[in-house]
């Protein structure tokens, strides 16, 4: 508190920092430092400048607004509208699953596999779309299709491909389902969490991602059995499949791929936590 007994900004951090902590978010006094950063519209270099200063009481009010919705475990990304991918800004609403840090290794390792010069590029799934416009800015050549089989996720999707001023093409559809051959590339961050595991999830993610983008089945492969089946009829000979999974998935998966015959040089590998977390394989 500054001595005229308004509020500044060490004082209101410790404050949410502390309804935070009692509501149980994981990393209250991040998410509080982030929040009051949002609501001042600086960074958190600026915000420690301001640390005793007095905050407008707009602020003030707006700040102890969006603390109330994180302590009721509305994601942060939900109440900033904002959410950082691959070091890219990304649109996030709640008709699309919240992009994960652990989605970014399984992009890279889909860019380290693919050709120099890929021509047509798959997003099954899209979702918010962050990996069909990272695909997008690495390869302005080339052109990427995102699809999904709702059309919340695709409005979102379209949203981040105009901020970030890449042309994607969109479809409606159940994963590959309508679609030719002779895609370079296909990478599927599906649905992968087995359908009794997600009550058992965190508030942030059972209550508020579209349950459509979780449920993978009774043992959460049941999108990506089918994705690896079809998939082969999709790619051109020497087009990668990119899969995220989680647990011994990874594994399952891979056996499946080598079962079938249909691939070659099936890889799995983990993200940077060294959790089993993604597979990827060549048709052919």
């Amino acid at each position: 508190m500054t001595d005229g007994g308004s509020t500044d900004a060490a004082g209101a951090l410790a404050e949410a920092a502390r309804k935070l902590r009692e509501a149980g978010c994981p990393s209250p006094r991040i998410d509080a430092e982030r929040l009051l950063c949002f609501a001042l519209g600086t960074d958190r270099a600026g915000l420690y400048l301001m640390h005793s200063s007095p905050l407008p009481p707009t602020s003030l009010e707006e700040y102890r607004g969006m603390v109330a919705k994180r302590a009721a475990r509305v994601p942060l990304q939900h109440i900033t509208g904002t959410v950082e991918f691959h070091g890219l800004p990304f649109v996030c609403a709640p008709g699309a699953l919240i992009p994960r840090p652990e989605t970014e290794v399984l992009l890279d390792r889909f860019l380290d596999a693919l050709p120099r010069s890929p021509r047509l590029l798959l997003d099954a799934g899209t979702g918010s779309g962050v990996l069909a416009v990272c695909l997008a800015l690495r390869f302005p050549e080339a052109a990427v299709l995102a699809t999904d089989v709702a059309m919340e996720p695709l409005s979102v999707a379209a949203a981040n491909a105009a901020l970030h001023g890449v042309r994607i093409s969109f479809a409606a559809c159940d994963l590959l389902e309508a679609l030719d051959a002779g895609f370079d590339g296909i990478v599927a961050n599906l649905p992968y969490i087995p359908s009794l595991e997600i009550r058992n999830a965190q508030p942030e993610v059972g209550l508020h991602d579209p349950g459509i983008a979780l449920d993978g089945g009774p043992d959460g492969l049941a999108l990506i059995r089918r994705l690896v089946a079809d998939a082969p009829r999709c790619l051109a000979e020497g087009g990668i499949l990119a899969l995220e999974a989680a647990g011994r998935q990874p594994y399952r998966i891979s056996r499946l791929m080598e079962r079938s015959g249909a691939w070659s040089r099936v890889t799995r590998g983990p993200d940077l936590a060294g959790k089993p977390r993604w597979v990827m394989a060549t048709r052919g």
